[in-house]
């Protein structure tokens, strides 16, 4: 019952112009238009099976993202601005004839409350690593994760992602790609966190710690 209600109530529910598109396996999925920018924001809520410290270390795990994370097919921290910042490049590889893209964001962890909330969030940055010849880079694009504790065994998700694909795909195929995102980012979350069940003891005992 804890985690029917936690679920029926939106993380986010004075922010207009949300509109539900889709709804499979537990996640609803959402889209807004977002004044300024090319392409429109895609949301996916819902529960995983896991501890709220669990989940953002996994979240935050670079070097197994692509186990889960769809299209962070290469991932990893370029650099450390301080514990709760970082510099992240990532790659997603296409099928010939599109070319792969790739990112760099600046990634900063919020500890909203400790132990029961946290935000991380991802923005496409400039100059901290130089254009490659064989790939698109990206240079719109936000990402956030909103982690809420239901309970001791169970965290609400919120995943959020807009970004501008640029380069030669035509803007309905990224519209069609960033609606199933949301879905597939979630349903990938769930499984990682049944993967990696006592890995990130270390992370965990950490963030536990952090204010």
């Amino acid at each position: 019952m804890l985690v029917a209600q936690a679920l029926a109530a939106p993380l986010h529910a004075d922010e207009p112009g949300w509109r539900i598109i889709h709804e499979e396996r537990g996640v609803t999925v959402s889209t807004r238009e977002e004044p300024g920018h090319a392409m429109a924001s895609f949301r996916g809520e819902g529960a995983v099976a896991g501890d709220i410290l669990h989940v953002l270390a996994v979240v935050l795990d670079d070097g197994r993202a692509r186990e889960w994370a769809r299209g962070a097919d290469e991932s990893k921290i370029l650099r450390s601005v301080d514990a709760r910042t970082q510099i992240v490049y990532s790659r997603s590889k296409q099928t010939w004839p599109v070319q792969d893209r790739d990112l760099v964001m600046k990634r900063t962890v919020e500890i909203l409350k400790p132990g029961s909330d946290y935000r991380v969030r991802l923005v496409c940055v400039d100059g901290e690593k130089p254009k490659v010849d064989d790939a698109v880079r990206i240079r719109d694009c936000e990402t956030l994760f909103v982690l809420h504790k239901i309970d001791a065994t169970h965290t609400k998700v919120e995943f959020r992602v807009r970004a501008d694909p640029g380069g030669a795909s035509p803007d309905w195929i990224a519209r069609m790609a960033s609606k199933s995102i949301p879905l597939d980012t979630l349903v990938g979350l769930r499984k990682q966190i049944e993967k990696t069940r006592g890995t990130y003891d270390k992370e965990i005992a950490r963030w536990s710690e952090a204010r």
